[in-house]
């Protein structure tokens, strides 16, 4: 099935980016097949998808991205907003010849794909928000989380920064239950590590992402909204949300789950997203509308 390749792509705004592309990718699009363009949460980089991509790469080429300033990406010298960050990926699609792909993203990744989905969504073929919320007061709001507060968290020296990380966005019996994939998530995390310059600039991008609320009424795109069932970082409560606003979305909450459960329970996971994705064509009305305008945000 092959080895998954790493590449880097120059933007237009002169920095790098850098991007996983799946096992079999070169083959999967040598036999037509869509892509899945997977975007990552706060802090992160590609590994928040690294356990799915081995039950999905199989059947869609996919292309995890580092965001801009985020794992082997370019550094960035000045704040940005997350429409750059969209820009960015959509860069890369475009580089990589993908006019149309599949859209999948974790926490911030949702922030970034709802924006996506928004502008552009004639490019989007099916929407997967994964442990997200959304702009606006109506939403519950996240544990509060202050620039100080992550230059505290990023100063504690290792292994208990990340250890303390991971048990605070795992489930509370996941250490007890299944050491070994504690364990893997903590080692997953601490192998990806970050600046915390480039993080700080990162929360300004987002807070200013959750001052406005977006018209989510407006996807039409086939979307599936997951969450853990026991969050808490994001509330449970603002997936259903989000469901309820996205006419044609459906639900899944993963039992016995925090905010890593595509971590936590990736096989459970990885089965829901492929059931969803193989089951648009027999849905009606689950296909996007041709010629569809982006939304004015």
């Amino acid at each position: 099935m092959g080895q998954i390749a790493e590449r880097d792509f120059t933007l237009k705004s002169g920095g790098s980016l850098h991007a996983i592309l799946s096992r079999g990718y070169e083959e999967a699009v040598q036999n037509n097949q869509k892509p899945m363009l997977c975007l990552s949460g706060f802090g992160c980089s590609h590994y928040n998808f690294i356990e799915l991509e081995k039950d999905l790469g199989a059947d869609w080429p996919m292309v995890l991205i580092d965001n801009r300033g985020m794992g082997k990406s370019s550094p960035v010298s000045e704040d940005y907003s997350l429409e750059e960050v969209v820009q960015d990926a959509l860069e890369v699609m475009d580089q990589l010849g993908h006019k149309e792909f599949h859209l999948m993203g974790i926490s911030m990744g949702g922030f970034l794909s709802q924006l996506l989905t928004l502008k552009h969504p004639e490019r989007v073929l099916s929407l997967t928000l994964m442990c997200t919320t959304s702009g606006g007061d109506e939403f519950i709001p996240m544990p509060e989380m202050t620039e100080e507060m992550l230059k505290g968290f990023y100063a504690l020296p290792e292994p208990t920064r990340t250890e303390s990380a991971v048990v605070a966005t795992v489930h509370p019996t996941l250490k007890e239950k299944a050491f070994g994939r504690f364990q893997s998530i903590v080692e997953l995390r601490r192998s990806h590590p970050v600046e915390v310059d480039q993080v700080l600039k990162q929360k300004r991008a987002v807070d200013k992402f959750l001052l406005n609320k977006l018209p989510l009424e407006s996807i039409a795109v086939p979307t599936l909204v997951m969450t853990g069932a026991e969050d808490r970082f994001v509330s449970p409560k603002n997936g259903e949300m989000i469901h309820q606003r996205i006419k044609n979305s459906q639900f899944v909450s993963i039992p016995e789950t925090d905010h890593l459960f595509f971590l936590e329970k990736p096989r459970q996971v990885g089965a829901a997203v492929k059931s969803f994705i193989e089951g648009l064509d027999a849905t009606p009305g689950a296909k996007k509308v041709d010629g569809a305008q982006g939304a004015q945000l």
